[in-house]
């Protein structure tokens, strides 16, 4: 009997202590099962995070991409139309400094091989202030495309080269005057150098890219 009673004891101790130990291990199961699934949830929300900082990302690249592309554009259309209106300039400077060398021929003793205002070609005005007008319509018409260092310096060539239309109109019934005609050659040398300076300064102001580093 108190062997039964012994066995009993025993098999009670055995099945307690089965079940501390299978509670024990479904616990641990639980713990370790919950663990595993926040941690898979953490990296879902992670990974959803980062997707939606890359979304975004790519997003505001694409957006940059077409702001630098409109902002070329529009650089492209400037840098053109200056250039455009650049060339106007240079054509009525050029055109401007060919009257003056061929004034110098006329007013001055140069040589035979000098060119005058007789051999100037026909399309090439033949008075200061029409080259002076022709400028001067140029910037109010090309306003907007030429800056404020570039109209300063074509005012200051009109300025500079003013003093040839009061001469020429001097001359004009004085050619026998001898203290205008021989003021005449410096007046138009001065104003080729001013021409010179000016076409140097308008092509500078273009800021076109350059090799020298």
């Amino acid at each position: 009997m108190d062997e039964i009673l012994i066995g009993l004891q025993l098999l009670a101790l055995l099945g307690i202590g089965g079940l501390f130990l299978i509670r024990k291990y479904l616990f641990s199961y639980s713990s370790e099962k919950g663990k595993n699934l926040a941690t898979k949830e953490d990296i879902e929300e992670i990974t959803r995070k980062v997707e939606e900082i890359k979304t975004e990302y790519l997003g505001e690249i694409e957006r940059l991409k077409v702001e630098l592309s409109v902002l070329s554009r529009k650089h492209d259309i400037l840098l053109d139309e200056k250039v455009r209106v650049f060339k106007k300039l240079q054509k009525r400077l050029v055109d401007f400094k060919k009257y003056c060398e061929a004034a110098l021929g006329s007013y001055g003793d140069r040589g035979e091989f000098h060119p005058n205002l007789e051999v100037l070609d026909k399309d090439i005005d033949k008075a200061s202030l029409q080259h002076i007008t022709a400028l001067h319509e140029i910037v109010q018409e090309d306003f907007i495309f030429l800056s404020e260092e570039s109209r300063r310096i074509l005012s200051e060539l009109r300025g500079n080269c003013s003093i040839m239309c009061s001469m020429e109109l001097a001359i004009h019934g004085n050619e026998d005057n001898p203290e205008i005609m021989s003021s005449a050659p410096s007046v138009y040398e001065g104003a080729m150098s001013n021409i010179d300076n000016c076409l140097q300064s308008l092509y500078e102001e273009l800021k076109f890219p350059s090799n020298e580093k």
